[in-house]
């Protein structure tokens, strides 16, 4: 299987920019995911969603270039959409079991955590978002939980299969696409093979460097563990030119 720079799914195109990073695109409509990585010349949001408070999902200097005066936000918690925005105009919270429609999207909050590592539950949160007909299951951090078993429907599951605290496993982020049952998978958050290991420093806590909450992984090797089952999964080309500030 071979790494495409984006791949088009009923009328919406998505991409990796990196960490989990997703930008989905339908026409003018254009929605970001927890931005810490952006490429060249992005296009303005018309919406941005963020999961947690984490420096690889939530930096206000990777908001603001996507941000204008139309673009809507929410997140999780009060607290992170202050610190990733100024101007609290068109920003709303979303907590878990909740729903709320944000320019024309509806978006619902589901559990995400993990048993052990950073992903404290109730800390973050990941999205049921349901755009142009699709309902696109975005978990945020989190690894194969129970809350998942209510999922239904989704026509396509965004989901990390790695984190630097080995909480988040493929093999369980598999088992739970299996039970999920999307029709595309696009696997996020973690380092792709050709790059260097992301580097532990004593000064890493303090450097922004969202790099440092994951791992290398290559997604190649979750195709075996997917065969059968009819599921379609995209590896996506990372796409951002750079990461920090």
């Amino acid at each position: 299987m071979e790494e495409k720079d984006f791949i088009g799914f009923n009328g919406i195109r998505y991409e990796w920019l990196g960490q989990s990073t997703v930008r989905m695109t339908a026409g003018d409509f254009v929605l970001y995911t927890d931005p810490v990585m952006l490429d060249e010349n992005p296009p303005k949001a018309s919406l941005i969603l963020i999961t947690h408070h984490h420096v690889d999902h939530c930096l206000p200097e990777f908001v603001t270039p996507i941000r204008d005066k139309e673009t809507k936000l929410a997140a999780f918690h009060d607290s992170y959409l202050k610190y990733c925005v100024q101007d609290i105009k068109g920003v709303r919270t979303v907590k878990i079991g909740e729903t709320i429609e944000l320019a024309g999207v509806k978006i619902t909050g589901v559990d995400a955590y993990t048993q052990r590592g950073f992903h404290i539950k109730g800390e973050g949160c990941g999205f049921l978002i349901e755009i142009k007909g699709q309902r696109v299951y975005f978990s945020g951090d989190t690894t194969r939980i129970p809350e998942m078993e209510a999922l239904r429907g989704v026509d396509v599951a965004i989901m990390p299969i790695c984190d630097n605290a080995y909480a988040i496993v493929p093999e369980e982020i598999v088992k739970a696409i299996k039970e999920i049952g999307p029709k595309l998978f696009i696997p996020v958050h973690y380092t792709p093979p050709d790059e260097p290991e992301p580097k532990v420093t004593g000064d890493i806590f303090f450097s922004k460097d969202p790099r440092f909450y994951t791992k290398k992984e290559d997604p190649k090797r979750l195709i075996p563990m997917l065969e059968g089952t009819g599921i379609e999964m995209a590896i996506l080309r990372k796409l951002a030119k750079y990461v920090g500030k």
